[in-house]
């Protein structure tokens, strides 16, 4: 009975490997031969080496080509001309997600776990409307000036004389900490009405951001064992906790979810439609899950306690991580830039000055500070190094084929590509490395009392313009297609509002960085699909005065 068990899975090998070799549908596809035979090659690089699997894709483009085969179904391009036709922008037809990635946090009945295109739109249909540049200016730019103000005032409560009364030894604030403490109180207070208070506590409640950050370490593992959290869940916390404490964090993260919408659940089954019950948080508060719970256009399979728990870990994941790490990568590299920094800080306080009174610069709306044109290319730069999502994203065409070049990819066919890898490619981005606004500012006009050197100026001006907007389309930290982030609004709300107050305060408190930060405590060198930095960092870590 052995030996013919033995026997059958060495023939199942066998031809497994011809298959996957010689006869599957990207079998022709370049890239290395142990990639295509099996998972264990990206396991080795994402599980083993941490997240650097992108640097190794980087390295096979190099000696492959645009377009290769990295593991035994999927193709990945590096190539930023192509990502729109990946990413279905008009015209380019429907687009699924691939069932084996979306797995990856456990949540694949949310609308970002979602694989089919048609499920998608209707989860992702029932909450577009909370999301709308309008709806966000309504909702919550008050939310996040009150959070932003909190912040603020902290800020100037650490502040230290120029004589330096701070004692020795003593390292600065690591920006995360209030940044991940400002993007989870907004994001909760829009889903649920129930803020974290992370902002007002004293050492920002960094226990639930971090949660967040280190439960996605376990999202490689989880792809190649997607029975590994349903497992976990049925033992201990105890025993999880010491044979894996991310995977213990997502678990409780999860049940703190499941207590709190369980509990709008309830509330929202026993208020009627259009209650005044003023003791109806319900009918007093509405938030996110209160209408999703109450919207009568999902049916009721799609408004399960596991399906909501799902859709909340997402949203939250999603609107505190990102976020909160540009912020600190734009903080870094400002703070850095000696000149970057005065000439966004003359920007702010001519802002400041214009909207004097109650809030000073957070008297200017969103709109109005995404006019600034300084403070939008430093925005735009931000989001370049920051990248949103670090991971790469695959999309599948269910209906029919896609060409790259000469390449016929089936229908069907996983294909991707990498944030990280687009915003670094030098043939798009000049010198990449360095943190560069300018490269988002359209020239200004001249005047001239030369008609033909205005003539010239002028069109030399909209060449620019029109360089600009094409490089803007290369810029992809929120996505592209009906699949781009849900949230790109709100968390532009926060990033405008908080840059504004934190550079534009005039007379509250400067920040700087304290001696021992370097470039290198705002570097992205590791994928867990958001992006992390070095393990051993200690933060970007500043001061005030």
């Amino acid at each position: 009975m052995f030996f013919a068990a033995a026997g059958a899975s060495i023939v199942y090998g066998l031809a497994l490997a011809v298959y996957r070799l010689c006869l599957c549908p990207v079998a022709g596809f370049p890239g290395p031969k142990l990639a295509a035979l099996s998972f264990w090659y990206e396991f080795y690089y994402d599980v083993v080496c941490g997240g650097r699997y992108w640097v190794k894709i980087n390295e096979l483009h190099d000696r492959y080509g645009p377009i290769i085969r990295i593991n035994p179904y999927e193709l990945h391009v590096r190539d930023p001309d192509f990502y729109e036709v990946l990413y279905g922008g008009p015209g380019q037809g429907r687009r699924d997600k691939w069932s084996w990635s979306v797995g990856m946090f456990s949540n694949s009945q949310s609308a970002f776990g979602t694989a089919s295109h048609d499920l998608h739109r209707l989860r992702r249909g029932a909450l577009n409307p909370f999301f709308g540049k309008q709806a966000i200016a309504r909702s919550m730019e008050p939310v996040i000036r009150e959070l932003v103000e909190s912040m603020c005032a902290r800020f100037e409560g650490m502040r230290v004389s120029a004589g330096g009364e701070r004692k020795k030894g003593d390292e600065g604030l690591d920006v995360m900490l209030p940044y991940a403490a400002l993007t989870t109180d907004v994001i909760t207070r829009y889903a649920f009405d129930t803020s974290y208070g992370c902002v007002e506590d004293a050492g920002w409640r960094h226990e639930w951001p971090r949660a967040m950050v280190e439960s996605t370490k376990i999202c490689h593992v989880n792809k190649q064992f997607p029975w590994l959290i349903p497992v976990m869940r049925a033992v201990p916390e105890g025993v999880i906790g010491l044979l894996s404490p991310s995977v213990l964090l997502l678990i409780k993260f999860q049940k703190d979810l499941a207590r709190q919408i369980g509990t709008l659940m309830n509330e929202t089954t026993n208020t009627e439609p259009g209650s005044n019950d003023k003791d109806s948080s319900s009918a007093e508060r509405p938030t996110i899950f209160h209408e999703l719970i109450r919207s009568p256009d999902l049916p009721p399979a799609e408004k399960t306690l596991q399906r909501l728990v799902d859709e909340g870990q997402t949203m939250i994941a999603a609107g505190q991580e990102t976020t909160s790490f540009l912020l600190k990568t734009v903080t870094y590299h400002v703070l850095a830039n000696p000149a970057i920094h005065a000439r966004l800080r003359a920007e702010l306080v001519d802002v400041n000055v214009a909207h004097d009174g109650v809030g000073g610069v957070m008297g200017a709306s969103v709109a109005q500070l995404e006019r600034l044109p300084y403070l939008r290319a430093v925005v735009q730069e931000g989001h370049r190094f920051a990248h949103g999502v670090a991971g790469r994203m695959q999309r599948i065409s269910p209906d029919a084929p896609l060409w790259y070049g000469d390449w016929v990819i089936p229908a069907g066919t996983p294909v991707s590509m990498t944030a990280m890898l687009q915003h670094r490619d030098p043939g798009k981005f000049p010198d990449p490395d360095r943190f560069d606004p300018e490269r988002w500012l359209v020239l200004p006009s001249s005047s001239s009392s030369s008609s033909s050197s205005n003539t010239t100026i002028s069109s030399r001006s909209r060449r620019r313009k029109e360089e600009v907007a094409a490089l803007e389309k290369y810029l992809v930290p929120f996505g592209k297609g009906t699949r781009s982030c849900l949230g790109v609004n709100l968390a532009t709300a926060e990033i405008y509002l908080t840059l504004a107050a934190v550079f534009g305060s005039s007379g509250r408190f400067e920040m700087e960085l304290d001696g021992e930060t370097t470039a290198r405590d705002a570097e992205v060198v590791r994928d867990y699909f958001i992006p992390h930095g070095h393990a051993d960092s200690k933060g970007v870590r500043v001061v005030f005065k």
